[in-house]
């Protein structure tokens, strides 16, 4: 039923079938109401849309609707693999913790790291880029012609940190518009008419540093850019 479901849902991601249409041909195949068909065609689609999804699904039947749609490839997968994440946190409000679907989610994303490339290349970036700056022009001249004009897409894992709203809030209020680096005016205003500041974690995150009020600083982007990569920042307050 699980493999109907899917088929069912890709007729309707392809513009094949209307959703009605798959859910009532789901039910009358096997005997079950609209209601759990819908719930089963709408689970494929949520997560192939990255959408958060209500309907209970068992690990064993999360386990097949991922590695299908982990068939489809690394952009997929991740998609869906969020999509399951918003579904247990969604659940644990109301049932409390779910090991089972934790387990599979956990699978899918040791698989997603064979699928997948590593971002190697943000680090390596800037190594490149000085080395082209130091190359002959004619060299550079030469690989431009030879270069793809539209870059080549990869799909890439990274780490990221949900930072505090309220931190950044109370460090922005504190800054009152005024760039803490500089002590500028912010350069220009957002659309709803907040000064445009950014928020710089003076140990950063990433090396151990802590999302509070104290460890971090409203800056213009020039003093922001300067705290990451300019050449006397390690001997400046950060």
């Amino acid at each position: 039923m699980f493999a109907a479901a899917y088929e069912a849902a890709m007729q309707v991601l392809e513009g094949k079938a209307q959703l009605t249409e798959a859910q009532k041909a789901l039910a009358a195949e096997y005997g079950i109401a609209d209601r759990t068909a819908n719930g089963y065609i709408g689970c494929f689609l949520a997560m192939r849309r990255g959408r958060t999804f209500k309907t209970i699904v068992s690990a064993d039947g999360l386990r097949f609707m991922l590695g299908r749609i982990g068939e489809g490839g690394p952009g997929n997968l991740m998609m869906a693999l969020q999509s399951v994440m918003n579904h247990i946190m969604y659940l644990q409000d109301i049932t409390g913790n779910e090991p089972g679907l934790r387990r599979v989610h956990a699978e899918f994303v040791g698989r997603l790291r064979e699928m997948a490339a590593f971002d190697e290349a943000s680090f390596s970036f800037d190594d490149q880029v000085t080395k082209a700056l130091a190359d002959m022009p004619e060299a550079r001249t030469r690989r431009l012609r030879q270069a793809p004009a539209m870059p080549e897409q990869q799909i890439v894992l990274t780490r990221v940190f949900r930072r505090n709203p309220d931190v950044i809030a109370e460090v922005l209020l504190l800054a009152n518009g005024v760039c803490q680096g500089c002590d500028q005016a912010a350069p220009f205003l957002r659309a709803d008419g907040r000064p445009y500041l950014e928020v710089h974690h003076r140990r950063p995150l990433a090396e151990g540093g802590a999302d509070t009020v104290e460890n971090a600083i409203a800056l213009c982007p020039n003093c922001h850019k300067e705290r990451h990569y300019g050449a006397n920042y390690r001997t400046t307050q950060q």
